[in-house]
């Protein structure tokens, strides 16, 4: 056992001090003990949806491959929102006992909004992480900590949704789509929509921005099941306007997401008067920045003739007459852009430098 194993050991031997795991969590630690980590990415995904916070806070701590942690996320896409009975998201805990910055970062990536979270000791992340000194990894803990500053100061989010905001968006990158091998794309533009008098109060708003994204995670987990990767990344754009941006391996992966999220729960979604205003558009073929800023504005078409088409009409009713799709969601549209399919790919910021590691 080398030097590093025996650090790992000691890291996540320290951790089950202070958090207590059920059997089935011990038995993916015993691979960790043993330093087997394509055994742990195996009952990672195994487990999914019932992967606990405790064991993703202890394999987190001890220098996971990132692959494991990238395995986490996609096991469990809400995993890093979750808080434990001492009001604490697996970030605190990371910041506490310290971890790789790879693990960190991501983690906060995953819920920025952990951040400003405090437990039951009044504690943020980010108190943690510059009040306890860390026994491993010390040396990440400067770049941490200017990573995570970063985070907090760039607000890449509204702060009453705790949505990634218009900032994000445009600030949207390639690196990961280019890594997962990701190739149809859909962009839904959505408004909130009165039935009364068109204007929508504000007060319900971040009510509606939570059921946006508890909506996403539900469909991100029963269309993620067939093993193939999809993301689904809600931002809010405006006071009342959203935008969902997803990613997935196949059309069919993306179709299933328009039916269940757009047509199903997001369409059928209903708060007091207000209901959504939803336009679909997808692109069969890698994409980048700009073209998802055309994909957004040609989303926004489809949601405004919705809404035009809403409006006129005579019944308040979503469903069409026969009771099928809603009429608040537009069709599943293919983009203007597959015109350019087949064309060879290049990320923009890649094209302007003249360089593919730029």
């Amino acid at each position: 056992m080398n030097y590093e194993q025996q650090e790992a050991m000691t890291s996540i031997q320290k951790s089950l001090t202070l958090l207590t795991l059920g059997e089935e969590d011990k038995e993916v630690v015993e691979h960790v003990f043993r330093n087997e980590w394509a055994p742990v990415r195996d009952l990672i995904t195994d487990r999914g949806s019932n992967l606990s916070l405790k064991l993703v806070c202890c394999m987190c701590s001890v220098g996971p491959p990132q692959s494991v942690v990238i395995a986490i996320g996609r096991a469990k896409s809400r995993i890093f929102a979750e808080v434990d009975e001492k009001g604490r998201h697996p970030l605190h805990y990371l910041c506490y006992y310290g971890a790789p910055t790879f693990a960190i970062v991501y983690a906060a990536q995953c819920h920025i909004a952990a951040l400003e979270k405090k437990d039951t000791g009044k504690k943020t992340p980010l108190d943690y992480l510059f009040s306890m000194p860390w026994e491993y990894y010390k040396e990440d803990k400067e770049v941490v900590t200017l990573e995570l500053q970063k985070c907090h100061s760039l607000k890449c989010y509204d702060a009453e949704s705790k949505l990634p905001n218009e900032v994000a968006l445009k600030r949207w990158g390639h690196k990961v789509v280019i890594e997962e091998r990701i190739k149809c794309f859909m962009v839904c533009s959505i408004e909130c929509i009165s039935s009364k008098n068109g204007e929508v109060e504000g007060g319900c708003l971040s009510d509606i921005a939570d059921e946006i994204r508890e909506k996403c995670d539900n469909v991100l987990d029963e269309v993620g099941k067939n093993g193939n990767i999809v993301r689904l990344d809600p931002y809010r754009l405006g006071e009342t306007k959203f935008a969902i941006v997803v990613k997935t391996q196949t059309k069919d992966d993306c179709e299933a997401v328009y039916k269940s999220l757009c047509q199903g729960s997001l369409g059928s979604l209903n708060h007091g008067d207000v209901s959504l205003g939803i336009g679909c558009v997808y692109c069969n073929e890698s994409i980048g920045s700009h073209t998802l800023q055309e994909l957004l504005k040609e989303a926004s078409e489809l949601e405004g003739k919705v809404k035009e088409t809403l409006e006129s009409a005579e019944s308040t009713d979503i469903k069409d007459e026969t009771g099928g799709q809603n009429r608040n969601v537009s069709p599943w549209t293919e983009s203007k852009m597959s015109e350019f399919t087949g064309k060879d790919f290049y990320p923009d910021f890649a094209v302007s430098s003249g360089s593919l590691d730029a």
